[in-house]
């Protein structure tokens, strides 16, 4: 039987991915909604995705997609 615990416990983890992920894309989401080119858009979102799990990487991207 499945307890309450353990649904909540399945709950928190499935939220914290979805933050988690949501966090690494926002680099490439604000390049599109800046209109950047689709190279930039591109820097961006493949910064974001291999270096995103770091905070230096994931501020370069997210300078790539906010830069004018």
């Amino acid at each position: 039987m499945i307890s309450l615990n353990g649904i909540l416990l399945v709950l928190k983890y499935i939220i914290a991915a979805i933050i988690f992920v949501g966090i690494v894309l926002i680099p490439a989401y604000l390049a599109a909604a800046n209109g950047r080119s689709k190279y930039d858009s591109m820097r961006a979102r493949m910064g974001s995705l291999m270096f995103g799990w770091s905070f230096l990487g994931w501020l370069f991207a997210l300078f790539i997609a906010s830069k004018k």
